[in-house]
């Protein structure tokens, strides 16, 4: 880490604090700077000009803890905002949608909600992932993907052994219900067969769970959990077959 005086990062932190509420309040044109008939080469411009300021490496000095994901948070959305603002029926819908009145300006809080919790899922932040979800829902309780996130992240949050079984039993078979019936009525999604191999893994079926994995990377086979969560399975069955070789060689039942 580089050093600083401790006023420097007060600093950082006051701009972070106030470009992360902005997220929160501004449309898409104001956050990047632009009018609403700005073409695709100034929004660019305007982009990269903010994208140099909020990526997160630009921070690499300091410690920032908690602040780290209200950065990353930032740079999220203001990538989204350049690429709906640069797509022509993106920004057309987006448009429309600002011509709606206050009910937009919920949806847009509830996905901005929903960003923040996929970040801090992806930092090992369940229980920030889980606040920031169960806000999403609130403002948004129609969404499924939302509902899946936010039941997924109170798994997550379940007591559980060494071994990774959960020991609430009755919860984590009532969330995997509760997934079964979401992915009923979604198209195959690739990160809902991994939520639902989790929870079959935590719940201690094996097979189940192996057989989730596989399927959503068929469906997308750069899915970097389900690839994990597969050589945690077969890392773990190789241990117990190593284990039941040495129990019948040395008489052991």
């Amino acid at each position: 880490k580089g050093t600083f005086r401790a006023k420097d990062f007060q600093e950082v932190r006051t701009d972070i604090l106030k470009m992360h509420k902005r997220v929160h309040e501004e449309n898409y044109y104001q956050l990047l700077g632009v009018d609403p008939g700005a073409d695709a080469a100034m929004i660019g411009s305007k982009f990269r000009q903010l994208a140099r300021t909020w990526h997160v490496d630009r921070f690499s000095a300091y410690d920032l803890g908690a602040e780290k994901a209200k950065v990353q948070e930032i740079f999220s959305v203001l990538n989204t905002a350049h690429r709906t603002l640069i797509n022509g029926e993106a920004r057309e819908e987006y448009d429309m949608s600002l011509e709606e009145g206050p009910d937009i300006g919920k949806l847009l809080e509830a996905e901005s909600e929903f960003r923040a919790g996929k970040s801090r899922l992806d930092m090992g932040s369940y229980r920030g992932a889980f606040d920031a979800f169960q806000k999403a829902c609130l403002l948004k309780d129609d969404e499924p993907e939302y509902r899946a996130h936010l039941i997924f992240t109170e798994y997550l949050l379940i007591d559980k052994d060494e071994t990774g079984r959960v020991h609430s039993r009755k919860r984590a078979k009532e969330i995997m219900q509760q997934l079964d019936e979401i992915q009923a009525g979604m198209q195959e999604k690739p990160w809902l067969l991994t939520f639902l191999g989790t929870v079959a893994l935590g719940l201690g079926n094996e097979t189940e769970a192996e057989s989730l994995f596989q399927e959503a990377l068929m469906e997308d086979s750069s899915n970097t959990d389900a690839k994990r969560m597969l050589r945690l399975i077969r890392s773990r069955r190789k241990k117990g077959q190593k284990k039941g070789f040495f129990a019948k060689l040395f008489g052991k039942k």
